[in-house]
């Protein structure tokens, strides 16, 4: 097998992982938008739970997304361009503006519609309204949507600037 074979094998399986991290993370994008309308905490926790049956998909995904596109990296010897750092930048930013603005955020509508033993809501509806109002699942989802963007172009065109 010659140098371009091994490197399209590595860009084949990297894309694969970017295929199927957007399959799984698309099971909460879309959760993300029927949350915005939704109001029973029934339906918000059942939601949510389906939401989280896509994570571990996600998180596996993103590994072999990241694995191959390193080693597509060296195979390609792309390293020494911009648009490799740029994208992979792209991608750290994402995972910590994920990080900080979405989990918290899930975190704490998960806890609003917990019921207390008594079963009196922990939160109650003006303050779950309030929540579910966020402009954070918003945030996440323009940010999410644009850096793949990015990533996309720069990966597909590769701009020839050199580090």
């Amino acid at each position: 097998m010659n140098v371009l074979d091994a490197y399209n094998w590595w860009k084949f399986l990297h894309i694969l992982g970017v295929l199927a991290f957007v399959m799984f993370h698309g099971v909460s994008a879309v959760v993300a938008f029927r949350l915005r309308k939704e109001r029973d905490r029934t339906r918000i926790a059942e939601l949510l739970q389906f939401s989280g049956t896509s994570i571990q998909g996600m998180y596996v995904s993103l590994g072999v997304l990241i694995l191959f596109g390193v080693v597509a990296g060296f195979a390609g010897d792309w390293w020494r361009f911009w648009w490799i750092w740029i994208s992979l930048g792209l991608l750290v930013a994402t995972l910590a503006v994920m990080y900080v603005v979405a989990r918290p955020y899930y975190q704490q509508l998960k806890d609003a519609i917990q019921l207390r033993p008594s079963g009196v809501p922990r939160r109650s509806d003006e303050e779950l309204d309030q929540i579910m109002r966020s402009s954070a699942s918003t945030l996440t989802i323009a940010w999410g949507t644009a850096a793949l963007i990015i990533i996309a172009w720069l990966m597909i065109w590769k701009p020839t600037w050199q580090v």
